[in-house]
Order: C-alpha cells, then structure tokens, then sequence
C-alpha cells in the first residue's frame, strides 16, 4: 500500500491571522488518495497549537519567527515573518513520521513562495530521495515561479476535483488514481489534524460571476453544489469530535441559486440543533441577499457577514462584476438590519488598488459604508496572475509576470501612483476611528 506525506507549508508575509483558515484542496487531497487504498499523514505547518491563545469566536495569532525582508520589500516599514509552527517542531515531526514513497506538498498564495521554499528545503533534508510533488493555488497560476524557487520538485497544474490525468503524469505512483465513486469528504483530513480549533464549510464549488481581481473560475471552472447531508455529516464530526463551535464558509458565491444550494442547507443544519457559530468571512454578494435568506441565516446560527461591495463607483462596474452600487448597498444594509444582525456582526469589503482609483475614492467609500451602520473592512488588491486586473498592472509592471513577491498586498499598493505607505497607514487609521463604535 503507497504511503503518502500531505503538507501545508509555512506562510512569508507581513502580517497573517487566523481567521479559520483550512487548506481545503489538501482536505480533498487526503480524501482522493484514501479513496484509492493509499495510507496517508498530514502535517499543517500552519497549526495553531497549544502556545497560541484564542481570540473571538477561535480566530487568533500564529507563531511566528522575524526573517530578513527580501529585496523587493526592503522600504518597507514592517517586520516580515515566516508564520506557523516552529522549525523544530516541523523538524520532529518528520523525523516521527513514516517514510513516505511521495510528499505532496500545497501551495497558496504566489507572494508566500518563500514559505513553501523553506518547507520544501526541511522536507528535503529529511527525505532526501523521497519525490516532491506541488501542487495548489501558486503551483497552478505560476508553475514557472514554483518550478524555479524548488527546483527539485515536480509541480502540479490544475485541480483534482474532475480528473487524476494531469496528477498521474507527475509520477508513476499516482498514475493508478481514480475518481471513479469518489465524493470528496473532509473528515479524513480532520481526523490526521493535531489542533482544530474551528471548522470550515464548503457547500458548492466555482462561482458564476468574472471579476477582474479573481481567479475562482481558473482554478474551478464549473460551479457545482457538494451534497448538503455530506456537508452537514463534516460539520458534525468535527462539533462531536473536536468540540468545534465556530464554523466558516469558503464557498466563493454562498447565495447563488440559493433556492437549490444555501436555502435547504440551513434550513437542515437550523434541524440539526448543533449549537454551532457560523461565519462568512468570503464577500457574500450583496444583490443575493434577500429578507429570505438573512432569516434563514439568523436561523441557522451565522454571527458574522461580510459582504462583497469593493466599490460602487461607476468607474469600477466592470472589475466588480457590478455587485452592487451605493443604494443596492443602503437597502441590503437595511434589510441585514431587519433581520437582527447587529452592525458589529456585518462588514462590507471596500477594495483600494483598483484602476484609476484615488486614495481620496476608497476612503469616500469607507465613509459611506460606516454611515449605514456597518463595519469597514479594507482591502488592498493583490494582482492574482492570469485574471484581466493583472494583466492590466502588468502592463507598466513587467516584473509582476516573473518576481510572485511583487504580488503582495502590502507591497503593491505602494507602488500606485498617489499611495504609497502613507496611503496604507491612512487607510488603517481611517478604518479603526470608523469601526470604534461598532465593537
């Protein structure tokens, strides 16, 4: 029987906090791979484990160890850090674990590649003959950035949910892998997991809408719903086995077709009586939201929304996919407030990074949004490779095509005209005086 090692690696950045994050494609990974006889192991190197304290509603800090700032980073005025479990620990690990005939390896955002390099370098030295195979977000939007930061590696383009074809030509093991009756399911995942503080919740997969700053539809094509009893079955298991009460939603469009998809669900899960916080961190869309819905939510048990506004200028219908102007805003606001949910329970995402955007644009925006009574939540834009906003920026920004860390948010933002770190820590500021009575 082939024995498989499955990692999340470690994250590079500037800033990162758990805001129940869980590496879905693994989950499914360890669920192909035991669906076809292969014993497995799974280290997430970005656990939180017992060290790290819990926030509100099990959110909270990773672990993290200061590393020195790269080139493009060096102005910068912030500390950059390699964040999850320690080297040591990682270390131990692997030395407890069986050895495997192949590690598979995830991979996330293109701008934390020098995590993912490190993780490939301690797994190296471990397992100095065992094959590397990566796969996930970078690997598919920049195979050519992965190939050359891990140059030992065998890099995987593409998904595993429709077919095993592109997996079976990085080795001759896992050449026999078939999704023949499969269903993907995540317990196999939770139950190799040391610490699951939260949980998370996938309901369909794909999104209908095309906007500019997304790459949801490279990386899943179609949009498809899980089966709901399956759904529910995870959300169970993970209540009854690890005590988890809060639980996040990672579907990319929640409401669409909610008639077939959401309304049912909830309606189940509010039958089930798992005493359990629900969370929708992704940006709901704001059109989708009707009386029916947030009742069905306030229903289920749902204690944080957010919704994807980014802008409701003119000038941006088009990298918005035209979710929503300012009064479609207003009246989904109002009707969110009808429903029950209080304004420290609702944010809206306002977007700053977008083309021809002025600082002076999104904080209106921000303004805007506050005086509905919602909470602000800003975000910078990371141009993802392969989607039109990236393209555009790339353009006048060469380097973006070849140098993944010019991808960060943090970065980015400070090379647009009329920003600048300036812009960022307005922005920041702004948006805690605007929250303050929210909290």
């Amino acid at each position: 029987m082939p024995r498989a090692l499955v990692l999340n690696p470690w994250v590079t950045d500037f800033k990162l906090y758990d805001e129940w994050m869980h590496p879905l494609g693994l989950c499914f990974l360890i669920s192909l791979l035991r669906h076809n006889g292969w014993e497995t192991e799974f280290i997430n190197c970005l656990e939180r484990g017992a060290r790290t304290k819990d926030k509100r509603f099990a959110t909270g800090g990773f672990e993290s160890v200061e590393l020195r700032k790269p080139a493009p980073y060096k102005r910068i005025p912030r500390k950059y850090k390699r964040y999850g479990i320690s080297e040591r620990e990682l270390e131990g690990r692997l030395d407890k674990a069986a050895r495997p005939d192949i590690v598979l390896l995830g991979s996330a955002m293109t701008y934390w590649i020098q995590g993912l390099a490190q993780t490939a370098a301690a797994l190296r030295r471990a397992f100095p003959a065992t094959p590397i195979v990566i796969g996930g977000i970078a690997a598919t939007l920049m195979p050519e950035a992965v190939e050359k930061c891990v140059p030992a590696a065998l890099v995987h383009r593409g998904g595993i949910l429709d077919s095993c074809e592109s997996l079976a030509q990085m080795h001759p093991l896992l050449g026999g892998l078939t999704t023949q009756g499969w269903q993907p399911d995540m317990r196999a995942s939770f139950a190799q997991s040391s610490y699951l503080r939260h949980g998370p919740v996938l309901l369909s997969l794909g999104c209908p809408l095309r906007c500019s700053y997304c790459a949801s539809s490279l990386l899943q094509p179609s949009f498809r719903f899980r089966p709901a009893d399956l759904v529910l079955d995870e959300i169970a298991w993970l209540a009854d086995n690890r005590h988890a009460r809060d639980f996040a939603f990672y579907d990319d469009a929640l409401l669409y077709r909610a008639g077939k998809g959401f309304l049912p669900f909830a309606r189940k899960l509010a039958k089930r009586d798992l005493h359990v916080r629900l969370h929708a961190p992704n940006g709901l869309h704001v059109r989708w939201l009707t009386a029916e819905v947030l009742d069905a939510m306030r229903e289920a048990g749902f204690v944080t929304l957010r919704l994807g506004y980014e802008s409701g200028l003119e000038k941006h219908r088009c990298d918005t996919a035209s979710k929503a102007g300012r009064k479609e805003l207003a009246h989904r606001v109002a009707l969110v407030r009808k429903a029950g949910f209080a304004p420290g329970e609702t944010g809206v995402y306002v977007m700053g990074g977008l083309p021809q955007q002025k600082l002076a644009d999104m904080l209106a925006e921000m303004d805007f949004v506050a005086s509905l009574g919602a909470m602000v939540k800003p975000v910078l834009l990371s141009p993802v490779p392969r989607t039109r906003l990236f393209e555009y920026y790339a353009a006048s920004m060469p380097d973006l095509t070849v140098e993944p860390l010019s991808h960060n948010d943090t970065y980015f933002v400070t090379r647009l005209e009329g920003w600048g770190w300036e812009a960022v820590d307005t922005i920041r500021d702004s948006a805690r005086t605007l929250n303050a009575s929210f909290k």
